[in-house]
């Protein structure tokens, strides 16, 4: 028998016009169907690809493109309110996942999958391919390591997209100016300086 993964998702819209309280929900809503899914597949007795790999891969295929807008609008955004739902979103979005793919439960599932060596014949190579590749993002994520070592990671993990969260709301937020001399644009056609606003430091002009 030969199993197919065939489903084509709509892209979603880019929506400037989402409210905070519309990017909050976005994102609640989300990471509630990602631990609905993750549930289902832990709790397989018999798991295939049919009923762990696949939903997998459509949770993510789902999810996200949605959770890729969400995130987007702190960088657009003119407003102060919108940027900061979507930075806050991004970090819940993005915890959630590194949970998701630390869970042992879902892994096991998934494992059983690949253990299941006439089963996994039977698939098409695409589809067999795809398990390989899930159970091994599993194991990247330190699913193949001890209890202890696991909760390290996990703390480590957390820990950089807090700041990666926090690097990327500073470096949006920044409204720093840089000044260079006319000698330091060198290269620059003369129309790029026609009219351009100028200030004097120390006696040297600079854009």
């Amino acid at each position: 028998m030969v199993t197919r993964l065939q489903q084509v998702v709509k892209g979603a819209a880019l929506n400037f016009r989402r409210t905070p309280a519309e990017i909050s929900a976005a994102a609640a809503r989300l990471t509630a169907r990602e631990k609905q899914v993750h549930d289902k597949v832990a709790a397989q007795t018999q798991p295939t690809f049919a009923n762990t790999i696949a939903p997998l891969a459509r949770l993510e295929n789902a999810s996200g493109g949605e959770a890729a807008l969400i995130s987007f609008l702190q960088n657009v955004s003119t407003d102060k309110q919108v940027r900061d739902a979507s930075s806050e979103a991004e970090k819940a979005l993005a915890l959630s996942r590194m949970t998701s793919q630390m869970r042992s439960d879902v892994y096991g599932s998934v494992k059983k999958v690949l253990d299941d060596t006439q089963g996994l014949k039977e698939l098409a190579p695409e589809d067999r391919a795809l398990a390989e590749s899930m159970a091994r993002q599993y194991r990247r994520s330190g699913l193949g390591l001890s209890a202890d070592q696991r909760a390290k990671l996990e703390h480590t993990r957390k820990r950089l997209i807090e700041l990666g969260i926090e690097f990327s709301r500073n470096t949006n937020e920044a409204d720093g100016v840089e000044l260079f001399t006319r000698a330091e644009l060198a290269g620059l056609p003369d129309s790029y300086f026609c009219e351009r606003a100028t200030e004097t430091v120390d006696g040297v002009e600079k854009f």
